[in-house]
């Protein structure tokens, strides 16, 4: 499959990747069982989709691009096979697949992915200790040990 318009590619899935974020979010807003979350959270989660969706969108358009890009420092090297002799092979340098742009991609993709599972907890206080109180000593058959 050969995709004509990029850019067109990488926007319509980075927008379904936002309003799918934006349902999840949002729809679990008014459930009794969960927690709301704050207003930047949910702001956090549709951007980071985004955001993580438009990376790896580009990142999948631009791959076969990267792969027949030019290389750099290609040379030819001589080995010694045992009763061949001295072979001749070419080495390719670093080609465009594995450049410093494609690995900030990627690691753009993990950070917005991990983004999304950030969430608020609720915090429970039934039955806590005081902190500051030392804890009694217990013994199996006798219960709580006087000091």
């Amino acid at each position: 499959m050969t995709i004509r318009k990029p850019l067109l590619f990488t926007a319509i899935v980075a927008v379904a990747a936002a309003a799918i974020s934006a349902y999840v979010n949002l729809s679990s807003q008014g459930a009794v069982d969960t927690v709301a979350q704050p207003h930047w959270i949910v702001r956090l989660h549709i951007v980071s989709a985004f955001v993580g969706a438009l990376l790896l969108a580009k990142y999948i358009v631009t791959g076969p691009a990267a792969l027949q890009g030019p290389t750099e420092k290609s040379s030819y090297g001589v080995g010694m096979v045992p009763r061949v002799g001295a072979v001749r092979s070419f080495s390719r340098g670093k080609n465009g697949f594995f450049s410093a742009t494609r690995n900030l991609q990627l690691i753009g993709i993990a950070l917005c992915l991990m983004v999304q599972f950030i969430s608020v907890a609720e915090t429970t206080r039934t039955d806590r200790p005081d902190p500051h109180e030392r804890p009694a000593r217990m013994n199996a058959a006798d219960g709580t040990l006087a000091t």
